[in-house]
C-alpha cells in the first residue's frame, strides 16, 4: 500500500513548489514470519530546479500486520494534521 499525502491540491503542476510525503506498507515476506515495513519518506518538488528534492526518509520494521497498519495509520494522521490533506493512493 502507498499513499501520497501533498500540500497542495494540485500536486502534479510542475509550475509550483509543493511539498509531500509518501507512505509505504511493505509485506517483506519471510520463510518462517511475515515482516512489515512502514516507510516515511519527506520530499519537495522544485518548480525552478524541475525536480524532486529529498529530504529524508524513516524506516519501522513490524512483526505482525495490525501494528503496521497502526503505524501506517498513526503517521498518516500526524502528516494529515502538519499540512498535508490532499491524498493519492496507489496500488
Amino acid at each position: 500500500m502507498t499513499e501520497i499525502l501533498w500540500n497542495t491540491n494540485s500536486p502534479h503542476s510542475p509550475l509550483r513548489d509543493h511539498e509531500l510525503v509518501e507512505l509505504r506498507l511493505m509485506d517483506l515476506g519471510g520463510t518462517e514470519e511475515h515482516r512489515y515495513l512502514v516507510r516515511e519518506i519527506h520530499a519537495a518538488w522544485s518548480a525552478s530546479a524541475q525536480q524532486i528534492e529529498w529530504k529524508g526518509f524513516e524506516d519501522a520494521i513490524y512483526l505482525n500486520e495490525l501494528d503496521a497498519l497502526r503505524s501506517f495509520a498513526a503517521r498518516k494522521n500526524l502528516n494529515l494534521g502538519a499540512g498535508f490533506p490532499f491524498t493519492t493512493t496507489l496500488n
